[in-house]
């Protein structure tokens, strides 16, 4: 398959990442404890990471397509993809959740929600199309058996 030329996971990340610490500059409006600011948005960035380079980790043993809408020659089911179907975008989630945590800004609990959408829409549920298409009952077991997210 064809990628398409298009804005992919990680350039959504970097412009939420921006947006959240542009928002805070112009608009600081925080919303927890600095210290719980402070450790919590350490520990979801650090989980975030962990997660995200985990997952793609697997998918370059497997030698299988990590780019969105690329070929996918091996359904990978292990690490952290016996917990959720998208370990990748969730902690691409995560990290935001740690930046906006960092910042300390309510503001930035909008940027998250966008970012959400915009990978659940352009992303995850089209990927799953494709998933279906390339493994068929062996990811229909997958998907029944794992949850998209947690």
């Amino acid at each position: 398959m064809k990628v398409p030329s298009r804005l992919y996971p990680p350039h959504y990340l970097v412009l939420s990442i921006a947006s959240i610490i542009g928002i805070d500059w112009l608009v600081p409006v925080p919303f927890v404890a600095a210290a719980f600011a402070l450790i919590g948005g350490l520990l979801f960035l650090v989980i975030g990471l962990i997660l995200a380079a985990s997952a793609a980790r697997l998918f370059s043993k497997a030698k299988t397509g990590i780019v969105p809408f690329s070929e996918s020659t091996k359904l990978v089911v292990s690490g952290a993809y016996r917990f959720t179907r998208n370990p990748m975008y969730l902690g691409m989630f995560f990290c935001l959740i740690g930046v906006t945590l960092l910042v300390n800004n309510v503001v930035g609990l909008l940027v998250l929600l966008l970012f959400f959408l915009i990978i659940r829409q352009r992303f995850v549920l089209k990927e799953e199309v494709q998933m279906q298409e390339t493994f068929g009952d062996d990811y229909a077991q997958f998907k029944a058996r794992i949850r998209r997210w947690i």
